[in-house]
């Protein structure tokens, strides 16, 4: 059973019992505890402290009863006085307090350790991480580079052609309206002729001879060239390669 907040000092019996002396088995006040400290004999005993000490809990040596003092380290387990003498009498022996203690420094470093070398390696991957992003911008940052030169340089190359076939468009309207406006003279003219003809029927043949001469002349003057053919303009796509960027594009011909 656990012993109640309100237990007594094993010793003087009347200070309250909240400290637990591992060695002695014992219950001891705060001024007794130390006075068990300054005793040269049990100047290493360690205490369990505490109102709610629960003394029955203690571990003891099944086969005696008794609390364990030392640590054998041939069998690994802690073990009584009586069972230092007969059962580990030749093994290696330590104070359990000592052991305890020694356990407890060692596993402390060893967590300090694998907290150390958590937090840089956590630091390690966070550096890694960031020169990895850095990296990537990096790269998508030359790749958009690259990629917006060579749009500028298609833009460029797609203006010049627009160009060129607006110009040569331009230079085929004029050539065609400069024919249309040589027909629609002569055009023009013959009909003026034709009305002339009409008017001369009342002339007198002499002079109707003389003038349809002159009108003949002037008819035969007229030169018709035949219709040039109409200006065209094609693309022709072709498949191209990667080395130069004229090759993305096609033959552009003019006739």
């Amino acid at each position: 059973m656990a012993q109640a907040a309100a237990s007594t000092c094993e010793i003087c019996t009347a200070g309250p019992g909240e400290h637990y002396c591992q060695q002695c088995d014992q219950l001891f006040c705060g001024s007794c505890k130390l006075s068990h400290l300054r005793t040269k004999i049990s100047k290493n005993h360690t205490f369990l402290s505490g109102p709610n000490i629960n003394k029955e809990e203690t571990l003891l040596c099944t086969e005696h009863k008794e609390i364990f003092l030392f640590y054998c380290n041939d069998c690994d387990t802690p073990v009584c006085r009586i069972c230092s003498v007969e059962k580990h009498s030749r093994h290696l022996m330590t104070d359990l307090t000592k052991s305890a203690e020694k356990l407890r420094s060692e596993l402390s470093k060893d967590i300090e350790s694998k907290v150390t070398t958590s937090r840089q390696n956590v630091g390690k991957i966070e550096r890694a991480t960031k020169a990895y992003r850095e990296e990537v911008k990096a790269v998508i940052k030359t790749i958009t580079d690259e990629g917006n030169y060579w749009k500028k340089l298609i833009d460029q190359k797609v203006d010049s052609f627009v160009k060129l076939v607006q110009d040569e468009e331009q230079k085929a309207l004029q050539n065609m309206s400069a024919h249309t406006k040589v027909y629609r003279g002569v055009f023009e003219n013959c009909q003026q002729w034709q009305k002339n003809i009409k008017e001369m029927e009342t002339v007198a043949d002499v002079l109707l001879l003389r003038k349809l001469k002159q009108l003949k002349s002037d008819v035969d003057n007229i030169n018709l060239k035949q219709v040039p053919e109409r200006s065209s303009v094609s693309y022709r796509n072709k498949k191209h390669s990667d080395s130069e960027i004229d090759s993305l594009f096609g033959e552009l011909k003019f006739r």
